[in-house]
């Protein structure tokens, strides 16, 4: 199949997601927003989970299920940093979707905004509305959707309190693995 064809597949699946999504869920807060933030203004937002460990070069692609749990210390979220990679060269821009989930599996809140592929290594999505409330110590998930472009960077094991899935499974069968992120928050 060529790859357009691939790229609007993936797309209309995409949008029938979120469109589904968004419906059975009845989400508390969502919004589409093309909101960038720079890396000195990430640098003033309060960190609150933070995946520290060091890249080695593994990433899985945007176009299947990825998602990353974990637990907040702080009661809102503000804003979610994900570390990206351009795994497929070709597009100078594409659409990244950021979903937030509660553990009952309930969205929280949508953000999506285009991604250069110029400056993709840290992409940071601010939730609507100054921030969502959240339950600190609670398992909440984040849910990354894009096109063919990019690929979310992981690493075996990683951050403690949580965990990297692809298609409802664990991303690496028998060895724990997490995306690369780091969520913001405020009291």
């Amino acid at each position: 199949m060529p790859v357009s064809a691939r790229c609007k597949i993936g797309g209309l699946l995409i949008c029938l997601f979120m469109v589904s999504g968004a419906c059975r869920n009845r989400a508390v807060s969502s919004k589409v927003s093309t909101t960038t933030v720079t890396r000195a203004e990430t640098m003033s937002l309060q960190p609150d989970q933070v995946n520290t460990a060091g890249w080695d070069g593994a990433w899985t692609n945007l176009l299947n299920d990825a998602e990353q749990s974990f637990a907040p210390s702080l009661p809102k979220l503000v804003a979610v940093e994900v570390e990206m990679v351009v795994g497929n060269p070709g597009a100078s821009e594409e659409e990244l979707t950021l979903t937030v989930l509660d553990g009952a599996g309930q969205t929280l809140a949508i953000v999506a905004q285009n991604v250069s592929s110029a400056d993709c290594d840290h992409v940071t999505f601010v939730m609507p509305s100054r921030g969502i409330e959240v339950s600190p110590g609670q398992l909440y998930w984040l849910k990354l959707t894009g096109g063919v472009t990019f690929g979310w960077k992981y690493v075996v094991r990683g951050y403690k309190n949580g965990e990297a899935t692809f298609n409802g499974k664990p991303l690496l069968a028998g060895a724990g693995s997490t995306f690369l992120f780091r969520t913001f928050g405020a009291q």
